[in-house]
């Protein structure tokens, strides 16, 4: 019988913070220079490799 490796990708979301800028894409690039690193707990430090954010949703404050 083989053996095999299974791999389950992990998804989650982190609230980057909000950001003044002329545009979607530069509010983005400066939450992602100040916020863009993730961090788990020790447990879950034991239980995930290379945690990292692929993507960012940004939206518009309409107040």
């Amino acid at each position: 019988m083989k053996k095999w490796h299974v791999y389950g990708s992990v998804v989650a979301t982190k609230y980057l913070g909000a950001f003044e800028a002329e545009t979607a894409e530069e509010a983005e690039r400066a939450a992602m220079a100040t916020n863009g690193q993730v961090s788990v707990c020790h447990h879950c430090s034991g239980e995930v490799e290379n945690p990292q954010i692929e993507s960012c949703a940004v939206e518009a404050d309409n107040a």
